[in-house]
């Protein structure tokens, strides 16, 4: 199911997925924020594509009741932008994606099929942003303090050589590769990484899994 109140935007999902094999576009596309709880409910897609513009004009009981389904419908969020604002709208909502309007059709069909196989779609770059800059909580309601900053001067040289190289965009894969390390050993010193910075499990599920890198 595709929402969004621009016209373009739903023309250019159509072109892109009308014809592909496995995907079917339940019903007509939702423009109006004040349905898309309603159509949800109603057509029980299994994945939704929500524009970050639509998504800004949801009012919270809308956007509650949207949460409800979230165990039965993926969102992938598709903004104009990527920067922290929207990692976090993705993070608060816990959404299961988040990929750029102008991404090419190839990237659009490789994160819907992601999400729909119940895994996750988000840069690894920006999700090493949030995590090594204490000052930007990853969790609703919680808000940067003394702890975390003086957290992060708790991480091991090899901790820190690890997380620099997941901000690059860097895989587990390469990041063993370039340290001389076996891959399990980089997850080792990831949720070490985690547990010393009180990141919880949902940040390591979304940096260990799919990613547009």
């Amino acid at each position: 199911m595709t929402a969004s109140n621009s016209r373009a935007l739903h023309a250019t999902w159509l072109s892109m997925l009308a014809c592909e094999p496995g995907i079917e576009i339940k019903g007509e596309p939702v423009m109006d924020a004040t349905c898309l709880a309603t159509c949800l409910e109603r057509r029980h897609p299994k994945v939704l594509l929500l524009d970050k513009m639509l998504l800004d004009r949801l009012d919270p009981l809308s956007l509650r009741r949207i949460r409800q389904h979230r165990p039965h419908v993926r969102v992938l969020l598709v903004s104009g932008q990527v920067c922290r604002s929207v990692v976090a709208d993705v993070l608060r909502n816990r959404f299961h994606g988040l990929l750029l309007t102008t991404s090419p059709p190839d990237l659009y069909l490789k994160a819907i099929h992601a999400i729909s196989k119940g895994e996750l779609w988000l840069s690894r770059q920006l999700m090493a942003e949030a995590i090594i800059d204490p000052t930007w909580p990853l969790e609703i309601g919680v808000s940067a303090d003394p702890e975390r900053l003086h957290a992060m001067e708790t991480l091991s040289r090899r901790e820190l050589q690890v997380v620099e190289r997941l901000h690059r965009g860097c895989s587990n894969k390469e990041i063993a590769r370039e340290l001389g390390i076996m891959e399990d050993t980089v997850k080792k010193h990831l949720k070490s990484v985690f547990a010393k910075l009180g990141v919880r499990r949902r940040a390591l599920v979304i940096l260990q899994g799919s990613a547009t890198a």
